[in-house]
């Protein structure tokens, strides 16, 4: 699917719920509802994943993720961290290739919870943003990710 008709399918779900979860907002052009596609809105801040999958993260699970104008990224995995660049346009995002240290976790649920991230970084394409988070969205139009 072309990245306009991901952007353009996502934009259209008609029920799609505001707070950060699985299910992103209607990004509907309305400036009052404060949902957008827009850079501007994701651009030079940390966000922290609350949702991965469909999984709830834990608070200070150490994961995050940013993302510059430039189209660099970086952020962490909570045991690792990663830079790479991004692909970015309005509604759009593809990021990678991704360079990730190698630490080791001794808990195995943060080394799952970070492979687990890392796959939801890989397979966004698209995105939507609201006052409530960040939705980053796969070709299909499922839900990687919420971030906050």
């Amino acid at each position: 699917m072309p990245r306009l008709s991901l952007a353009i399918a996502v934009a259209l779900c008609p029920n799609f719920a505001l707070a950060c979860g699985p299910t992103p907002p209607v990004f509907d052009g309305d400036p009052e509802t404060g949902v957008s596609i827009s850079v501007g809105r994701i651009a030079d801040r940390v966000w922290e994943p609350t949702w991965i999958d469909g999984v709830a993260v834990p608070d200070g699970a150490g994961l995050s993720l940013s993302v510059s104008f430039e189209g660099r990224v970086e952020g962490t995995t909570g045991c690792n961290r990663f830079t790479g660049t991004a692909d970015l346009d309005a509604g759009t995002l593809q990021l990678g290739p991704l360079a990730v240290t190698e630490m080791a976790c001794v808990e195995p649920d943060r080394m799952e919870r970070e492979a687990a991230w890392l796959q939801a970084l890989v397979e966004a394409r698209g995105f939507v943003v609201s006052p409530a988070g960040l939705w980053l969205m796969r070709e299909d139009g499922s839900v990687a990710a919420c971030l906050e």
